[in-house]
């Protein structure tokens, strides 16, 4: 079986022509996202009743809007993961329940949102660090920005699912669309209608209403999937999964809340004594804050331009293709990082230009001293940042998503938090602004650190490949009975499989699956087994389809069901009873006694017991993870098998047993 076009596309494409294909549509769509938090700020400032203390109390409300946000993507990503399976599996009815099931409870979850947020409002947004004026601003402003959540999270829940539907520049048009209404009624209710607060909030509203009707509008022309009034009908296991793939997303946007947070209150405690006034200072570190997120989603969109290609490269053990990737991605992120520098250091006006001179009532030279101070010390190893993202979603396509946790959490959560709280209490708000560049360096080491010996580990591998990989091929069959096979481990499923096909007189297909899975996807057999043993996780990435596991997945699907056109078979394991279930294949489960497995393998390998019973319990674990991913079913569930059998009667013996099942059929 030769590779198809399809197949080897990322494999074989230049890696610059594919980045930038990938990239520019990713870094416009998340410039658009970040559009939505950094147009307020920019009418508000030059309001002059507004000014300082309106961008300090959209500041406040900040926390709020990304734990709205959060959500939303928490269970829009991981919907997005879910269909990218059924897809995969060719189940169109499962996609439908995926997507009902993320829009139950991501209306719920905003609704519940929305009444805690109502009901304790001012208390919130006291503990936020809101006082006086900047609590009067910040509860304007949030009326309308709470009461818009449901269209916002929802919105945000359907983002990602239109992407996985094989429609991204529609996704990207509807979020344009809301920003760009954002941006034309913000100065019509702020300046024409005299709304201050309240008319920048809900400009906002507005823009997120017109994006979320877009949004679903689209549900009525999905490619995919058809939505019917019983998807929408709550499923608790069908949330679980998508809670599962989702929390990533979740987890980087709860960061983002706790520095914003830790920033206005620490900001609200030690601005008395720092010659600012509190509505400066947290004025203008939102101001910093928002201009900070555009220039990282740039580097994200990057990244996550060149994940596809880094993860199918890596998983085809084309090292050299992954190492161009990621050179491309850390110049072109350098660059971007560099800009910016220079402009937070040799240009910081240019950002009073941008959002005004602080408004009434507020001493100009102090708002324009800390605006210049905090650009430059604040944001001045934002190249750092950048780099540390980067390698984070690097991590991630490559299949070590604890690495790229860790990375991506170190800069934000666990060096910058704790040096926020230490310095400001140190040596006020001054030290306070050296928190960020100081977090940014020992990310970046640590980051840099992880990424230095991934490519040694890939330079190791690089030196054992062996040309011409061991290949196999489809065996020539005859009519008859395809049984499929699964087994726990040590129960003698392979010997049980082996004799029974010789029996049969039909081929067997076992560790061969392997290889002719990785002729058809282009990657190499360790990495499909792998995916096999359940070892790599599912990489979250914005394009459906560019995923290598998912690829591998749907190449051993084609594959089995050329073998099952081929005629009767043995298969072993790789959930073939529900792949092949229209070719009515004969199911059996082979099992035995956890003693006798056991006792098994320490005769075959020489473990002690412990090790033995360890051995089982985790073989077993990851292939009911895999049948379960793959099928949505329970491994192991008698229900699910036409004969069940307990190999502690011997080889030959379940091998009988299986035949005269067979002859009585």
């Amino acid at each position: 079986m030769e590779n198809t076009t399809e197949n080897n596309f990322l494999g074989i494409e230049k890696v610059g022509k594919l980045m930038k294909m990938f990239a520019i549509p990713c870094v416009l769509s998340l410039i658009i996202q970040s559009l939505y938090n950094l147009v307020d700020q920019i009418y508000i400032g030059h309001c002059d009743t507004l000014g300082a203390a309106g961008n300090a109390a959209t500041g406040i409300v900040y926390p709020l809007t990304i734990v709205a946000l959060g959500i939303g993507l928490w269970i829009g990503d991981g919907c997005a993961a879910c269909m990218s399976l059924n897809q995969g599996q060719g189940n169109t009815k499962g996609a439908a329940k995926s997507v009902g099931t993320a829009l139950f409870y991501g209306t719920l979850a905003s609704i519940v949102l929305m009444i805690i947020c109502f009901a304790l409002k001012d208390k919130i947004l006291v503990a936020i660090g809101a006082y006086g004026d900047i609590l009067d601003k910040s509860s304007e402003y949030a009326n309308f920005i709470i009461g818009g959540f449901l269209f916002f999270t929802l919105a945000c829940v359907l983002n990602p699912i239109i992407r996985a539907d094989g429609s991204p520049k529609f996704a990207m048009l509807a979020m344009a669309i809301g920003a760009v209404i954002n941006i034309a009624l913000d100065p019509l209710f702020i300046f024409g209608f005299k709304m201050g607060m309240t008319g920048a909030a809900l400009a906002t509203f507005l823009g997120q209403l017109i994006t979320f009707v877009l949004h679903v509008a689209y549900l009525f022309k999905s490619k995919t999937f058809k939505l019917k009034l019983a998807d929408l009908a709550p499923k608790a296991k069908e949330i679980a999964n998508i809670l599962k793939f989702g929390v990533s997303s979740l987890l980087t946007q709860l960061a983002i809340v706790i520095i914003s947070i830790v920033n206005n209150i620490l900001l609200f405690k030690f601005s008395a004594g720092s010659g600012y006034d509190t509505a400066i200072t947290q004025g203008v570190i939102t101001l910093a804050f928002k201009v900070f997120g555009i220039v990282v989603s740039i580097a994200i969109g990057i990244a996550s331009g060149a994940q596809p290609v880094i993860g199918y490269n890596y998983g085809a053990k084309k090292f050299d293709r992954v190492k161009k990737a990621l050179l491309y991605m850390m110049i072109a992120t350098i660059v971007v990082g560099l800009i910016a520098t220079l402009i937070f250091e040799a240009f910081p006006q240019v950002f009073l230009f941008i959002f005004g001179n602080g408004g009434e009532g507020v001493d100009q030279e102090a708002y324009k001293e800390f605006t210049c101070l905090t650009f430059r010390i604040y944001l001045g190893f934002i190249l750092f940042t950048c780099i540390i993202k980067n390698l984070a979603i690097f991590f991630q396509a490559i299949g070590s998503p604890i690495k790229a946790t860790l990375i991506s959490m170190a800069r934000d959560v666990i060096f910058l938090v704790p040096l926020s709280i230490i310095l400001a209490n140190v040596g006020g708000i001054s030290a306070l602004l050296w928190s960020a560049p100081i977090s940014d360096v020992l990310g970046f080491a640590l980051a840099l650190g992880l990424m230095l010996h991934a490519l040694t580990v890939m330079k190791k591998a690089e030196s054992q490949i062996v040309e011409g990989e061991n290949t196999a091929q489809i065996k020539d069959s005859q009519q008859g009975v395809i049984v499929t096979l699964a087994r726990q481990h040590g129960a003698s499923g392979r010997e049980i499989g082996k004799l029974l096909a010789e029996r049969m007189n039909a081929p067997y297909y076992n560790k061969d699956l392997t290889l002719l899975t990785a002729q058809e996807s282009g990657l190499s057999s360790e990495y499909v087994r792998d995916v096999e043993d359940g070892k790599l996780q599912k990489i979250e990435t914005l394009y459906i389809g560019m995923d290598p596991t998912d690829q591998a997945r749907q190449a051993q699907e084609k594959v089995l069901k050329a073998i099952a056109e081929k005629g009767g078979c043995v298969i072993v394991g790789r959930a073939a009873d529900k792949v092949l279930a229209e070719y009515k294949p004969l199911k059996i489960f082979i099992h035995a006694p956890l003693e006798y497995r056991v006792e098994r393998i320490m005769q075959k390998y020489g473990d002690s017991k412990e090790a033995a019973e360890e051995y089982v319990a985790k073989s077993d674990k990851r292939r009911a993870s895999y049948y379960q991913l793959i099928t949505g079913c329970k491994w192991g569930d008698f229900n699910n098998y036409d004969l069940t059998v307990d190999s502690s009667i011997g080889v030959e013996n379940a091998v009988e047993v299986i035949l005269q099942y067979m002859s009585k059929k």
